[in-house]
């Protein structure tokens, strides 16, 4: 029945993480082990101990310069050949009755990934306006109601193992800001995965105002960086004809952009992003 390898990056959030691991109480039957990758300035291990939790863990440090998948990464050398990997941030609550759900939804052994919901207002009502194509296979119309999709939130996901390792079984370090949960689903789609998002399984994602990747990610250009990512994501996954389509058509909206009102700076960042996205795969 333990057959649950969970991994939970974190970061200078210890009250948040607490709680959690307190809620993952109510899975202990199907956890095999729980590792926890800290990046805190100030160790968590007292608190992390001193709390009581029915189940095993292992605290791993890392170094606070590497980013939250090099963090994701270092927890999976730990795994011993469980049926299933459940990938969790720190910020989030999850009711008993969840669990239940997760379980009875997989019992079947139709679906590879499943992606529980996230709780937020007006989730009944409000409807999802496309503006991409990733858009359309990403998201729902109307997030109330179940559906397959290639997008893969990376701190939210339960995977099956064999699907995992024929995906690569890494995640991958160049994706920072931006572009993680759309490379991790690619990967998956590719290797054959049925991905199901299911908002029936509610999970509160409490958005912590401090710490988490939000710290790291304040020094970026931002704009540069999501920009450079998204020429990675088409260099990695799609022919150069799809790339060289795109950047035309970021070259071509920039020139529109300083035609209108002499600002340059869009169309010197789809150029520079363009020649900075030929990264090296970087999965260790």
């Amino acid at each position: 029945m333990k057959n649950f390898f969970l991994v939970i990056p974190t970061r200078d959030r210890i009250d948040f993480l607490s709680n959690l691991l307190l809620d993952l109480n109510a899975f202990e039957a199907y956890i095999s082990q729980v590792v926890i990758v800290d990046q805190s300035q100030t160790s968590i291990v007292k608190n992390v101990r001193g709390l009581s939790l029915n189940y095993p863990f292992t605290i791993v440090t890392n170094d606070r310069n590497n980013s939250v998948n090099h963090s994701r990464n270092q927890a999976l050398k730990y795994y011993k050949e469980e049926d299933w990997l459940f990938f969790l941030d720190d910020d989030l609550r999850i009711p008993s009755m969840a669990f239940k759900q997760i379980i009875d939804e997989l019992k079947p052994n139709v679906i590879d990934v499943l992606i529980p919901g996230i709780q937020f207002d007006e989730m009944e009502t409000r409807e999802f306006e496309f503006h991409t194509i990733l858009d359309t296979v990403s998201k729902p119309r109307n997030f109330s109601k179940g559906r397959f999709r290639l997008q893969v939130c990376s701190g939210l996901n339960i995977v099956k193992s064999t699907i995992f390792k024929e995906a690569g079984f890494y995640f991958d370090e160049n994706f920072t800001v931006w572009g993680d949960d759309w490379d991790y689903g690619m990967r998956l789609l590719q290797a054959g995965a049925i991905i199901y998002y299911q908002p029936k399984i509610l999970v509160e994602h409490l958005q912590a105002p401090a710490g988490g990747q939000r710290d790291l990610s304040k020094s970026y250009n931002i704009e540069l960086e999501k920009e450079k990512l998204y020429f990675y994501f088409l260099r990695k996954h799609f022919s150069n004809t799809v790339l060289k389509q795109q950047i035309y058509l970021k070259i071509l909206l920039g020139l529109k952009s300083f035609a209108f009102s002499a600002n340059i700076r869009k169309l010197k960042n789809s150029i520079r992003a363009y020649k900075m996205s030929n990264l090296k795969l970087i999965n260790k």
